[in-house]
């Protein structure tokens, strides 16, 4: 399931924005959710609901009381990693929205010809940094970065985050290997693979994560463990 912000004050627009941003997605049958806002401050309220409320949000300039980029200025304070995308006719703007981390600019006067394209790298974006895991009651959507490690237990991957833990439906270890040994974890012994971003320190046989939880490292791993910590640690 994506879920998706709309913001902008002009209803009929967001009407219309909406029902294109559905056409797009029901083509390419993903499940999808969006949520409408007229206010910018109805959009941050959101916040206060969830850390991550949604996966991309669509974001007009020119509106009243405050603005879309006040209101992607308060959004990235909270969160870092949702797709930005700026819609507008004031394209003299597009240089103020660069430190947000704006995702994509999309003219209203092009709207039919720049929305496509913007959803669809969005799409793939998400595919990079967002995976689904099966799960007993259905389908798990978590951010890769908010992933510490996974665990085999029981014949069962584990799934462990800063706050929660979550049993899977994989019966195979190597399943979780093949994937996400590109994206940034590393195997400590058979049964573990932890996300490198998030190794505190390390010691003899163990590591010590961001939560301080300390897990143990095979004799076999420590070597590479400690190099791959090294080359994280180097780039900041």
């Amino acid at each position: 399931m994506i879920y998706i912000g709309i913001c902008d004050d002009d209803r009929r627009f967001l009407d219309y924005i909406e029902n294109k941003i559905e056409e797009n997605l029901k083509i390419k049958n993903i499940s999808f959710k969006t949520y409408r806002f007229t206010k910018g401050m109805d959009l941050l309220k959101a916040y206060d609901k969830g850390d991550k409320p949604f996966d991309i949000i669509f974001l007009d300039i020119d509106m009243p009381k405050i603005d879309g980029i006040e209101v992607a200025h308060s959004i990235r304070k909270k969160d870092e990693e949702t797709i930005l995308i700026f819609l507008t006719c004031m394209e003299d703007k597009v240089y103020e929205t660069f430190k947000y981390n704006t995702f994509r600019f999309i003219r209203k006067s092009r709207i039919d010809l720049e929305l496509q394209e913007a959803l669809e790298s969005s799409l793939e974006k998400l595919q990079d940094e967002k995976h689904i895991f099966r799960i007993s009651n259905g389908d798990l959507a978590l951010y890769i970065s908010d992933i510490l490690y996974f665990e085999f237990i029981d014949r069962t991957v584990c799934i462990r985050t800063f706050d929660k833990v979550y049993k899977t439906t994989i019966r195979r270890f190597k399943d979780i290997e093949d994937i996400f040994q590109t994206k940034g974890f590393i195997l400590i012994h058979r049964s573990c693979m932890v996300n490198v971003n998030y190794i505190k320190s390390v010691g003899n046989l163990d590591i010590t994560l961001d939560n301080d939880e300390k897990l143990p490292v095979s004799r076999y791993k420590i070597e590479e463990v400690k190099k791959n910590f090294i080359k994280v640690a180097r780039r900041g």
